[in-house]
């Protein structure tokens, strides 16, 4: 399975990334989720694989990077795989996975093709951006999806090279690239 992976930073600092395919054995999971309850993730006792198996990397790449407390995260899922984005030193960080063969609905596609007619970029990598924004926060606003499309006259993006791409919000400024992992 090919993996498309688009990475969203206001600068260039220290990021760790980690991809892992997750395990959904019971005792494993078990074992995983009672270890976080030793976290800054005791509060949220949960049963999803997802949710247990990124926070349980999460704290694992911290610890072994050498980051115990102050740290930014974000997480992406797709199918049996998860992507972890972590940065000590960078307060607005964000990511998305998605499979290279996502469908796409006729009308979404149009809808975006609509929005950037003038983008040479498929409509995936632009949907991937686009939720890349909704996880960040920017001048204190988070964006949903609804939001963004609302005020997507907002956003321009630019390419700077192959799969590098400046994307300009309100006048604050992201940079995203986006990797295809095989």
């Amino acid at each position: 399975m090919t993996l498309l992976l688009n990475i969203q930073t206001l600068k260039a600092g220290d990021s760790y990334l980690s991809i892992l395919r997750r395990n959904n054995n019971f005792l494993t999971l078990l074992t995983k989720n009672c270890f976080l309850f030793l976290t800054r993730f005791r509060g949220a006792w949960n049963n999803n694989s997802r949710y247990i198996n990124s926070r349980f990397h999460l704290t694992r790449v911290a610890k072994r990077v050498g980051i115990y407390s102050k740290f930014n995260y974000c997480f992406s899922h797709s199918g049996s795989y998860s992507a972890v984005l972590l940065s000590a030193d960078q307060k607005i960080i964000g990511l998305d996975i998605e499979k290279k063969e996502r469908k796409l609905s006729k009308s979404l596609s149009i809808k975006i093709r609509n929005l950037f007619p003038n983008l040479y970029l498929s409509e995936l990598k632009i949907i991937m951006i686009l939720e890349t924004l909704v996880k960040i926060k920017l001048n204190s606003k988070q964006f949903t999806f609804q939001r963004l499309f609302s005020e997507i006259d907002v956003v321009k993006i630019s390419p700077i090279t192959n799969n590098f791409y400046e994307i300009n919000v309100n006048d604050t400024k992201v940079y995203s690239k986006i990797f295809t992992l095989e």
